[in-house]
């Protein structure tokens, strides 16, 4: 086999390793980059639920409500709604609005969500102060969490949702940031004035309605008449009861303000610098600092990337020696059949010289005996 065809197959088979490397690279990296963004995308939402799941728990509190009774005792039915809504078990569960006013005339129903990242070297302390400056202000936490020990650097991290009335909000945001370092935050205000309004005509319209089949089930005869009337008293009964139930997590979203915090543990907090006018000297150097940083990290990961893909090398590396002292024991044996060949072939041409050689001189002599005798005639 002639060398170009060696090289040939030797560079097809680290071509085709290092192809195989950089699929390998590839899909790892795409699986990498994906997962992490699967995890900060679960970590920005975590928040996302509360209110839904508060919403839920309060609306479905009021499902579940059987009605037995006898079809033909309409005003027995009657009677029994009737005696509902004079008891007015709802409302008896609405709470005490007393700071917040709820008159949508004298102003706008706002539910005020505020947002905190805070810092800090003395983790305990800031969440026991935290849980205490809660209840002073008659608030509780809806929601906490916490991950990490606080031993051998393994900071913790703490995530509260604190409900508090919503005029003590600025007090305890005010608490929190003189205890720890407030890093980020961030407010948001929602106008519900609007759907607490029309939920309350909606109440007040179902109502009537109500009243009104009462009336009309009070003057039924017909049985079918009667199930008819008491299958939209259900219904229109239910509908109240969830309006009701809407109203009452809108009064307790605008009377508590929410506070999303997240608390973490630091071994030294950063003194937050007061802003001002970055120059253009400053401009280069934090774009320099970053080109630096980014090329460091650009080596740091390619490092890694080498480090995981040298199982991958190591065994195109044996794939490769293996070929390689294949074709070579393939060419050595070819050469020795070549080498053994032309030897035979040299030998035979050796021997058919020297016959050719011998028959040669044979025929010389003879020819010379020839011409002794012949001058011997003449002689």
């Amino acid at each position: 086999m002639k060398k170009g065809a060696i090289i040939g197959i030797v560079a097809g088979s680290v071509a085709t390793s290092m192809l195989v490397l950089l699929l390998f690279a590839g899909t790892y990296l795409s699986k990498a980059k994906a997962a992490s963004s699967e995890v900060r995308s679960h970590n920005d939402s975590a928040y996302a639920n509360y209110e839904t799941n508060s919403y839920l728990s309060g609306a479905s509190s009021n499902k579940g409500i059987t009605y037995s009774m006898d079809m033909s005792d309409s005003f027995g039915y009657a009677d029994e709604e009737a005696e509902y809504f004079e008891n007015d078990v709802v409302t008896q569960n609405t709470p005490d609005i007393t700071e917040v006013n709820m008159d949508p005339t004298q102003g706008r129903l706002l539910i005020r969500t505020v947002s905190i990242t805070a810092e800090t070297t003395n983790y305990a302390s800031v969440s026991a102060d935290l849980e205490n400056k809660v209840r002073e202000c008659g608030g509780y936490i809806e929601y906490s969490s916490m991950n990490g020990t606080g031993n051998n650097r393994d900071l913790r991290t703490g995530t509260y949702t604190v409900r508090v009335p919503a005029e003590k909000l600025d007090a305890l945001i005010s608490a929190v940031s003189g205890s720890c370092t407030v890093t980020s935050s961030s407010e948001g205000t929602s106008d519900v004035t609007l759907e607490y309004v029309d939920t309350k005509s909606r109440i007040e319209s179902l109502r009537v309605e109500y009243d009104q089949l009462m009336e009309l089930l009070k003057q039924a005869e017909d049985l079918d008449t009667i199930i008819i009337l008491q299958n939209r008293l259900t219904d229109v009964r239910y509908q109240i009861e969830s309006s009701e139930s809407r109203i009452r997590v809108l009064e307790n979203q605008v009377q508590f303000a929410t506070l999303n915090l997240t608390l973490r543990e630091v071994l030294e907090e950063k003194e937050v610098e007061e802003a001002h006018v970055v120059t253009y000297g400053e401009r280069v150097t934090d774009q320099f600092k970053d080109m630096w940083e980014d090329t460091v990290e650009f080596f740091q990961d390619l490092l890694l990337w080498i480090i995981s893909i040298i199982p991958g090398l190591i065994f195109m590396t044996v794939l490769t020696v293996i070929i390689l002292i294949i074709i070579f024991s393939a060419n050595k044996k070819r050469r020795k059949k070549l080498a053994k060949a032309r030897a035979e072939k040299e030998a035979a041409e050796k021997k058919a010289a020297e016959v050719k050689e011998a028959e040669q001189i044979s025929e010389n002599k003879k020819v010379s005996k020839e011409e002794n005798k012949e001058e011997k005639k003449e002689d």
